[in-house]
Formats: structure tokens, C-alpha cells, sequence
């Protein structure tokens, strides 16, 4: 709707999208719209208009029409697509996580959140082991086993980082906060003057009093005839399921640049640009992964997937090679720049980032294959753009530039 817009009324297609977004200074945002479970949605926080300058300063869109000149020049056509999206990430109900202390001095941590390759263990190891004062591979990561972690929810819609990410900070935090407390009595030291680093609790100012936290925990676990501490559980653990009191909502802005030959109706994607705001980012380089990964998705969206049926119903597509997956030969240069506007709906300020290189994708591509062909007449409605279908309305374009 937003190409059409630009289109009929000859407005660049950035510029209509800049009137039209809700500004950082009206945040929270109330839709009218209802999420899935009949929630209210409302954008926690953003500033979409920011976004978009910075991935049209990636791009180097504001250049782009001297370079499609010169192209045009040579009998080459270019196109530039520009496409935004909001993503309700964070659904609830909850995701929790148990942080425990073994004897080893290994800290056990399990969630029920189950992972196909987003990094989970990373993300979650990294939260644990610094709130908690121990090494990332000090952290035994256990997922997605309802014998060890019985509550779990499940991994979509972007919600394990909104939700595992808070229920694993808090329940570090509180095993941190009994084994100072337990840590300040075996010392017979101020719980102020203590501190946890690399696994051991030391007393400030005097390095020789300190003990590991797989010595408290023994404390917890004593032998037959022995005492635990008075006051405390016999394990050095705790379970949360602190998470996101909302849906926290992750924005993006992206730019395709193509090159379309019009005898073959083969597009290439010459050049692709994502800025993304997932809240504050725990680990940049999972993010990173996580949008490439999407964009990837979203080209093989837009120009090579498809499922194909006869008219009994009965698939044609058969295989991976009838459904055609994108190779990384056809994947061009993908930039990314990132904002972090933190979520006021959780401790870490969190939003997802599984989906936000994938929503945008299809409509950047076509917008670009509309502007590389504007004087065919190009109007696209369909996906995945084959070049049999692109070649059909550019032969329709044609004829009827002729009558």
C-alpha cells in the first residue's frame, strides 16, 4: 500500500513512510489493535523515523538515482525498494529458568525453551555468568527436557530473550544474593564487604578470606550427621519466571537494491541494507546472525520459494530442488546497523530478534523490482517473483504502452 501510495501520488516511497509513523515521542503508542491472546497492542518504545535515516545513510539511497542513471545509460536497470516492519515479540505467558550451584562449582541452568540455532546457550550463559560472578563456560545449559525443567511454553514469535532473559537474570540474582549471605556467616564477614568474581567469593580488602561458590553449595549438602546452615534451603538454587509484562515490539527498516534483466526476467540482489532495533542487545554478534540469517529467508521468500499444486491438489513440489532454496550465490552484500531503544516491559530491556530480518524482506525486494521496471509498468502482487511470472508483466507492460 505504501509503494502504491508513493506511486500514484509521486511521492518518494521514504518520505511516505516518514509522514505516516507513529513518532518516538508518542511512545507508548496505543493501537487499537489486539495481540493474540486478546492483549492490547501497544508500542512500548522506538523511534521508527531514526531508524529509517540510518539504514538510507547505509544504503547510500540518497545517491541511488545517479546510479541508476548511469546504469540506465548503459541498458541496465536498477531498482530501489524500501520497506519497514514492527514485530510483537516477548508473548507470554511466562518462560522460567532454574540457576543452581553444583558442588564442582558448576552452575546448572534449565529452561524449558527449546533451541533450533538461535544461540540460547550463548545468550543465557552470558546473562547467568554475569550476574552471577562465574565464567560463560562455567555454565551447564539444559533446555527443552520437561524431566529436568516441567513448565516451558516453547520457542516462537521471537519470545525466548523476553522471556528466558529476565526469568535467568532474576533466578541468577537471587543465587547470588544466598550465597553472599551464606558466603558472609562461614566468613564471619559483612555481606557489603563481599564480592563474587571468577566463581569465588572474596571479603574486600582481605583476598586470603574467601571460598568458591561450589564450597557453599557444599555447605547446603552436607554429609550424613552434619547440619545445614540454619535458615537456608538445602540447595544453592532458585527458579524464576520473571519475564516481559507485555509484548515488547522490535522494529526495522530495510533497502534492496536490484538489477533486473528485462529479456530474462532474472533479478539479482545487488545490495542489501537492514537497520533493526531489538531493545538492548545481550550478545551483538547472535543478533547479527539472527537478522543475516532472516534477510536470507526473506530473498528466498521473495524470489525462489514456492510450493506448487495441481488442480486435484496433489504438491508438484516435491523436493529441495523443486522448491528451489536460495544458494549463497545469489546472496548479496548484506549491511546491518543497529538501535537499541530498551523495553520498559522487562528487567533487561529486551525485544526479539529472530524474526526482524525476514518480515520486511519480500516487500524491499519487490518495491525494487517495481522501481527498476517503472517504465513497463510493473505492478507486482504476487511472491516468490520468478522469472516466467516478471517476464509476463513486463511483455503486459509493453503491450500496453503500445496500445
Amino acid at each position: 500500500m505504501i509503494q502504491v501510495v508513493s506511486r500514484e501520488l509521486d511521492i518518494d516511497p521514504a518520505d511516505v513512510r516518514r509522514r505516516n509513523y507513529v513518532r518516538s515521542d508518542q511512545m507508548p503508542y496505543e493501537t487499537g489493535a489486539k495481540l493474540r491472546g486478546g492483549a492490547p497492542c501497544i508500542y512500548d518504545s522506538g523511534d521508527y523515523e531514526a531508524l529509517l535515516d540510518k539504514v538510507l545513510e547505509l544504503s547510500d539511497y540518497s545517491s541511488f538515482k545517479e546510479r541508476q542513471a548511469a546504469a540506465r545509460a548503459e541498458g541496465r536497470y536498477l531498482g530501489i525498494g524500501v520497506s519497514s516492519c514492527i514485530e510483537d515479540t516477548g508473548m507470554g505467558p511466562y518462560e522460567g529458568t532454574t540457576v543452581r550451584v553444583e558442588a564442582s562449582g558448576k552452575v546448572a541452568v534449565r529452561t524449558g525453551a527449546a533451541s533450533q540455532g538461535q544461540g540460547h546457550h550463548t545468550m543465557i550463559a552470558m546473562i547467568v555468568a554475569g550476574n552471577l560472578g562465574v565464567k560463560p563456560e562455567d555454565i551447564m545449559f539444559e533446555s527443552a527436557d520437561t524431566a529436568k525443567f516441567s513448565h516451558g511454553v516453547g520457542t516462537i514469535g521471537s519470545r525466548v530473550a523476553a522471556n528466558v532473559g529476565p526469568s535467568a537474570h532474576d533466578a541468577a540474582f537471587q543465587v547470588r544474593e544466598k550465597a553472599l549471605k551464606l558466603a558472609a556467616e562461614v566468613l564471619e564477614a559483612s555481606e557489603a564487604d563481599l564480592d563474587i568474581e571468577d566463581g569465588v567469593v572474596r571479603v574486600n580488602g582481605a583476598p586470603d578470606l574467601s571460598i568458591t561458590l561450589g564450597e557453599l553449595a557444599m555447605q547446603l549438602t552436607p554429609m550424613s550427621a552434619m547440619r545445614v546452615p540454619s535458615g537456608f534451603d538445602p540447595v544453592l538454587e532458585a527458579t524464576s519466571f520473571d519475564g516481559s509484562s507485555g509484548a515488547p515490539i522490535a522494529c526495522g527498516s530495510n533497502v534492496a537494491e536490484v538489477e533486473v534483466d528485462p529479456g530474462t526476467g532474472e533479478v539479482k540482489v545487488l545490495r542489501y541494507s537492514v537497520a533493526h532495533d531489538c531493545g538492548v542487545m545481550i550478545n551483538p554478534m547472535v543478533v547479527h546472525g539472527q537478522i543475516v540469517g532472516g534477510v536470507v529467508h526473506g530473498i528466498g521468500n521473495a524470489l525462489f520459494e514456492r510450493m506448487i499444486y495441481d488442480d486435484q491438489g496433489q504438491p508438484l513440489t516435491m523436493n529441495y530442488g523443486e522448491y528451489l532454496l536460495p544458494l549463497a550465490s545469489e546472496m548479496p552484500r548484506i549491511d546491518v546497523t543497529h538501535m537499541e531503544t530498551p523495553s520498559p516491559l522487562n528487567s533487561l530491556g529486551v525485544k526479539g530478534a529472530g524474526e526482524g530480518g525476514t518480515i520486511p524482506a519480500a516487500a524491499a525486494i519487490v518495491a525494487a523490482i517495481e522501481n527498476a521496471l517503472t517504465e513497463f509498468s510493473v505492478e507486482i502482487d504476487y511472491y516468490p517473483v520468478d522469472p516466467q511470472y516478471l517476464t509476463e508483466l513486463i511483455d503486459k507492460g509493453t503491450a500496453q504502452a503500445a496500445e
